[in-house]
């Protein structure tokens, strides 16, 4: 009788002492971490993490998630799974997978306790399979078919068409009387549009090229050859078959300089400074050419006092609106170097901003890439410049800024200049150009010219309304422009130091342009899934690599 009831006890020991042990937790450890489009309305598919190696006496880990840009962050319901027996809280709010609504706007700290406490810091990210790619050069020597054709002359201009959705660039003939040329990437290779060389000699880089909605491009410049003076503004147009005059050669009897266009419903608008005492408007006054379809209306600005010294102006549009902004010569009304914002519209000019300097600054920057305007999709209006606001050194800041066209005021995007200094000289040499997505996301592209002319983009990101992290993309670029066509792929181009133009591409990873197949990868790189989603770690199966080298972007295929 004692020997079963001793029996029975030693059981019963075994069993309390199996359960006891059960009970107690494994090592806290995080073991899958993910949002998933069941508990997220907002998600079209699952985004999971590649989660960080276990390494024993760690008491912290980095996990990052990327999903799409836009998406809304502040209600995420993660799902995630740890070892048995661990404990999760935020904060100290115990979470529950599948089912905890958390902010992840910034890092997040997962609490995970077991037999010992480690923290998860996850942060979400942009997922994109974007790159920017680049495309064959434009080698414009051999695209005329002119061997004294030595290159382009500074100044190219990029330009989306709106029918076809294919970027066109207007640029100057260096070594043949610098005429002008337009070509367009078409099919994978630069097709020239029209006769090579269509215009008479060019003054310099005093030129513009825009789109009409139509479709129909547009090229206007200082016409060394026309007879009502030298220099004088001429539009040309390609109908289709050929370059024409749009009016007469030389309409606008002024020495046309830092010309600007923008093409819009039925008509175009032109910008100019006039630098002959001869011409129809006062010397270094601004001039507007206007046309309304069948006639050109040219002057004097009315929006500044008559002969108002102006040195530079810039345009913009959307084929609907177009914009114009100009920098004053020296002081007006005691404002040294203001600016002036305009736009135009059904025919009619408005000031949206009159001899302008933002407080705190000396002047408006005069360096000639420092300021611009352009109209979003949506009719947005932006406009950049240059301002040494409240520096003392005479460094001066770019800041984009916005217009609220209902409040008629102006403010700075993302409350802040950009990132990219230059000192205030006319020859100041920093080439920027902005450019407005259709989804309303503001992308900046600059050379950098006291580094090696490197090529920068960034844009504002949706999640955080701050300005991304500015990646290179090139060495030794000048003259960069950036715009977009209406399904959201992005263009730059910019002119290297043998004056051939380069195309950079934006748009989702393409396997059929990719330039080979590597079977490792170094973790350096950034790499994507197949359907576009940023992967921290590459395992087995395929991948898409971004890679930037040398100034260049290239996107291969990965195999693991």
């Amino acid at each position: 009788m004692k020997k079963e009831l001793l029996k029975k006890t030693v059981m019963t020991l075994a069993v309390m002492l199996s359960f006891a042990a059960s009970s107690v937790a494994q090592n806290a450890q995080m073991l899958s971490f993910g949002f998933y489009q069941a508990d997220n309305a907002g998600l079209s598919s699952d985004y999971i993490a590649a989660m960080p190696a276990y390494v024993a006496g760690t008491t912290s880990y980095d996990v990052e998630v990327a999903l799409p840009a836009g998406t809304d962050l502040t209600a995420l319901v993660a799902r995630f799974t740890v070892n048995e027996g661990n404990t999760v809280t935020v904060d100290g709010v115990a979470q529950t997978s599948g089912v905890t609504k958390n902010d992840f706007t910034d890092p997040i700290d997962y609490m995970v306790r077991g037999s010992n406490n480690v923290r998860y810091t996850v942060t979400v990210v942009e997922a994109t399979g974007k790159t920017w790619v680049e495309m064959p050069v434009l080698n414009a020597a051999q695209l005329s078919g002119n061997e004294a054709f030595t290159g382009v002359f500074a100044g190219a201009v990029l330009a989306v068409s709106a029918k076809d959705n294919l970027p066109y660039v207007a640029y100057g003939a260096r070594g043949v009387d610098n005429k002008m040329s337009v070509a367009k990437f078409e099919n994978g290779a630069w097709v020239q549009v029209g006769a090579p060389l269509f215009s008479p000699t060019v003054s310099s880089s005093n030129y513009a090229f825009d789109i009409a909605p139509d479709g129909t491009p547009y090229v206007a410049f200082a016409d060394e050859e026309a007879a009502s003076l030298k220099g004088a503004l001429s539009v040309m147009k390609f109908d289709g078959a050929q370059w024409d005059y749009v009016g007469s050669q030389g309409f606008f009897s002024v020495q046309a300089q830092y010309l600007g266009m923008a093409a819009v419903d039925g008509g175009l608008a032109v910008s100019l400074v006039n630098n002959n005492k001869s011409g129809s408007i006062p010397r270094r006054s601004m001039g507007v050419a206007t046309f309304d379809g069948s006639a050109w209306a040219t002057g004097e600005s009315a929006l500044l006092s008559s002969g108002q010294g102006t040195y530079m102006t810039k345009m913009g549009g959307n084929g609907k609106v177009a914009t114009l902004i100009s920098i004053n010569r020296g002081a007006v009304d005691g404002v040294n170097y203001g600016h002036n914002i305009f736009k135009y519209e059904n025919g009619q000019w408005e000031s949206l901003a009159t001899n302008f300097l933002e407080p705190g600054a000396n002047q408006t920057s005069i360096a000639q890439g420092s300021f611009g305007t352009t109209v979003a999709p949506d009719g947005t209006i932006y406009a950049w410049t240059g301002d040494d606001a409240p520096r003392t050194d005479k460094v001066f800041q770019v800041r984009l800024k916005k217009y609220d066209a209902a409040s008629k005021t102006w403010s700075t995007v993302a409350g802040n200049t950009l990132p990219i200094g230059h000192d205030g000289g006319f020859e100041s040499h920093i080439s920027l150009n902005v450019a407005i997505a259709p989804d309303g996301t503001p992308f900046v592209v600059y050379n950098h010219f006291n580094d090696q002319k490197k090529l920068y983009v960034m844009y504002l990101d949706p999640a955080t309304s701050q300005w991304s992290t500015a990646v290179q993309l090139a060495v030794d670029a000048d003259d960069v422009n950036i715009a977009f066509d209406a399904a959201g792929v992005g263009y730059i181009t910019y002119t290297d130091p043998s004056d051939n133009i380069h195309l950079l591409k934006y748009a989702e990873a393409d396997p059929s342009g990719i330039n080979g197949v590597q079977s490792n990868a170094s973790a350096s790189e950034e790499y994507f899934d197949l359907s576009g989603k940023r992967v921290a770690a590459p395992s087995k199966g395929l991948f898409v690599k971004r890679t930037v080298s040398g100034g260049k972007v290239t996107t291969q295929k990965i195999l693991k």
